[in-house]
Parts: C-alpha cells; sequence; structure tokens
C-alpha cells in the first residue's frame, strides 16, 4: 500500500506540475521577433481585441485576458494604435500597454537647413507620404521655412497633415522662446524673418557669423542692392559646389544676383540659431563676406577689399563674373 500511496502521490504531483506548468506558460505569448507590430482599430470591444491578440500569438489565452481586463475595469479603456511586441509578452504586460495607449513610435531627424522637398524623402522612405504628395501639399500650405528641424517620435501610422501640424506647433513654440513679441508681427514681417534666417542657415556654418551674415542682408535690403546668395540659385537649380554663369543668369525669382530684393519665400527649414541671427542681426558695417574654405567668412565693408579678399581665398573672377556680383 505504502508503495501505491507514494506512486500515486508522485503521479499526482506530476498532473499538477504539468497543470501549473501549462497555467503559468498561458501567462506568456509566443515568441515574437523584435519590431513586431500589432495594429489595434478603432471601435472593437474587448472580445475582438482577445481574439485578434490571440490569432497573433500574442496572448495564448482569450479567457485569461478579457479576465485581468474585467479586474481592471479596463475592458472600454483600450486603445487603438500600432504596438510593438518583442521577446514573450506578459499577458499583465500587454494588457497594461494596450490599456495605457503605449503604441510604438518612430524617430525622424531632421537636420537644420532641411527643404520641404528634403522632408517629403524622408516621409516616403518611412511610408507615411510619397514625396511628390507632400511637395504638393507643402506648397499649397506655403510650409517652407516653418517646420522647425529637430529629432521628433511620432507614432506609426502618422498621417502627413500630422506631421506637419507638430513640426509647426514647434516652430512657433521656439520662434516665441526667441522672440516672445512675436505675436505682433504682421505676417510678412514673419515671412522676412524666416526668409532671411532660412538663407542664413545655407550660408553659415559656424553660430557666431550667423548674426553677422544676417546683418549684412539687411545692410545690402536697405542700400537696395542684390543680396548675391548662391543659396537661393541652389534652391531652385539643386545642390551644385560651384555655380556657373548661366547659372547667376537664371531667370528666376531665386535668383539674387539677378533681382534685387528678398526671394519669394524661405529656401529651407532653419534650425533655432539662424532665427535668432535673423531678429537679432549684429549691427555692422559690412556689406560683403566670402568664404575661406574652413567654414568661416572674409566680411568686407568695402567691394574693393571683398574683391581682393575673392582673390585670397577663392582665386581670379572674371570681368563678367565681377559684373554680376557689384
Amino acid at each position: 500500500m505504502r508503495i501505491v500511496f507514494i506512486g500515486l502521490t508522485f503521479i499526482v504531483g506530476v498532473v499538477i506540475a504539468i497543470f501549473l506548468g501549462r497555467y503559468h506558460a498561458s501567462f506568456y505569448g509566443d515568441y515574437q521577433q523584435p519590431g513586431t507590430l500589432i495594429e489595434i482599430p478603432k471601435n472593437v470591444n474587448a472580445n475582438d481585441v482577445a481574439n485578434l491578440l490571440f490569432e497573433k500569438k500574442i496572448i495564448k489565452n482569450t479567457r485569461l485576458f478579457i479576465k485581468i481586463l474585467g479586474k481592471k475595469h479596463a475592458d472600454k479603456k483600450i486603445k487603438a494604435g500600432i504596438y510593438e511586441f518583442s521577446g514573450k509578452p506578459y499577458i499583465y504586460d500587454v494588457v497594461d500597454k494596450i490599456v495605457k495607449g503605449k503604441i510604438a513610435y518612430i524617430k525622424l531627424v531632421f537636420y537644420e537647413g532641411i527643404t520641404c522637398h528634403e522632408i517629403g524623402k524622408i516621409l516616403e522612405q518611412e511610408g507615411i507620404s510619397t514625396s511628390l504628395e507632400f511637395d504638393e501639399f507643402a506648397r499649397k500650405q506655403n510650409l517652407e521655412g516653418f517646420l522647425f528641424p529637430d529629432t521628433y517620435h511620432f507614432p506609426i501610422g502618422i498621417s502627413k497633415e500630422a506631421v506637419v501640424k507638430k513640426m509647426a506647433e514647434r516652430f512657433w513654440e521656439i520662434f516665441r522662446e526667441i522672440y516672445p513679441e512675436g505675436n505682433e508681427l504682421k505676417q510678412e514681417e514673419i515671412k522676412k524673418i524666416v526668409t532671411i534666417a532660412s538663407i542664413v542657415e545655407k550660408e553659415a556654418e559656424v553660430n557666431s557669423e550667423r548674426p553677422i551674415i544676417a546683418g549684412i542682408f539687411y545692410n545690402r535690403l536697405k542700400k537696395r542692392m542684390p543680396l548675391q546668395s548662391c543659396a537661393t540659385i541652389k534652391y531652385v537649380i539643386g545642390n551644385k559646389k560651384n555655380l556657373s554663369m548661366s547659372d547667376l543668369r537664371l531667370n528666376s525669382p531665386y535668383n539674387t544676383y539677378r533681382f534685387r530684393g528678398l526671394p519669394p519665400g524661405p529656401i529651407c527649414n532653419p534650425g533655432r540659431e539662424s532665427l535668432k541671427a535673423a531678429i537679432y542681426p549684429a549691427k555692422t558695417s559690412y556689406m560683403f563676406f566670402v568664404s575661406k574654405g574652413d567654414g568661416t567668412h572674409y566680411f568686407s565693408t568695402t567691394y574693393s577689399e571683398h574683391l581682393n579678399a575673392k582673390t585670397q581665398y577663392i582665386g581670379s573672377i572674371s570681368s563678367e563674373t565681377e559684373k554680376l556680383q557689384q
């Protein structure tokens, strides 16, 4: 009898162990590769969500899932969205994630001086919008210059409109930080500041020089001198290391060698330092600047001094080029 009792005890123990093991296993889903994404649609009930997660092997027990939701009084608090899972999801963690709306995010980095066209290319790579669609949208909404370049974390599945809204909100947040009285400015005054900031962004590499270059552009505008910025031409023809004579003759309002005043609008989305420089330009007598080739510039007050600097840092220039740059 003792042997029989021990045998039965062992069998019962094994059965209990198996039961507990299976019960414990029911708390975990199957192994998920890192980056596994599951979308919970809008307007679905807890049973639908349980079945969806079961089908995707995120959970193994729909009844347990519903029971946990009920205990937390969260069966009607599930948030729609795209969620990321990896490893073996623990059922309580799954519930916590979808009830608190811990949806998956993507990280997008927009560098200072990025154009709307370049933003569109990034959004196309992420499957948010085609580059062509974004170009048209940005043009219609006059977005160039007003989307602040920064690092953003967007929920997966975000629309181009939502991306723009976030970037535009960030722009105005930064603009008001720099210039608290900005709300008092007229639309044209703001556009002028942002346009100059965008040109400064493309011309300057060293932050300490940005206010000086901004000051030079304001000086030239006051004297009705052309801005003569290569960056405004490159905005139309694309990035090019050295502009040719035909480039300098380009018949476009963005050609600030040929046409006086500001171009029609910003040529990129400027960062904080360029915006600050355009709002608070240096008070200077400089009228010209030339690149030294190391990221810094030589600044001149007179045209003759400027020519000497160009010869020193660039080399001799043709008489035709000289006429265009006077």
